[in-house]
């Protein structure tokens, strides 16, 4: 059964036209739960997702190191105690920032913290 197309005013289909035929959303879209998620986000309101986190881990001499940042000390390499001071959770896009190498030695938080 095939469905009547529904009509929109010129100004939304232009305004969402670019953005739908992008290759990654046309790909998201393209799952059927998706579809409904984004139905329900118009319906319902919507808020993003928070960004994935991980530590950028180092081993030396045996045990782990991982990146620390501070406005004070800089850059560092020490324990994955975050404090008030200290950044050591860092979002991909952080992580690239800083140096697009580090992201072979990205590890999700998650993962680290289960292994403690």
């Amino acid at each position: 059964m095939e469905h009547e197309k529904v009509k929109l005013p010129r100004n939304v289909i232009d305004t969402f036209r670019p953005v739908l035929d992008s290759p990654d959303v046309a790909a998201w879209l393209n799952d059927y739960d998706n579809q409904w998620k984004l139905i329900d986000a118009l319906r319902y309101g919507y808020e993003a997702e928070a960004e994935s986190l991980y530590y950028v881990r180092f081993i030396q001499n045996n045990s782990h190191s991982f990146l620390n940042s501070s406005e004070s000390d800089g850059l560092e390499f020490s324990d994955n105690e975050e404090t008030e001071y200290i950044k050591t959770k860092f979002t991909m896009p952080e992580i690239l920032a800083i140096d697009p190498r580090y992201k072979a030695f990205a590890v999700p938080v998650e993962e680290v913290e289960a292994d403690d």
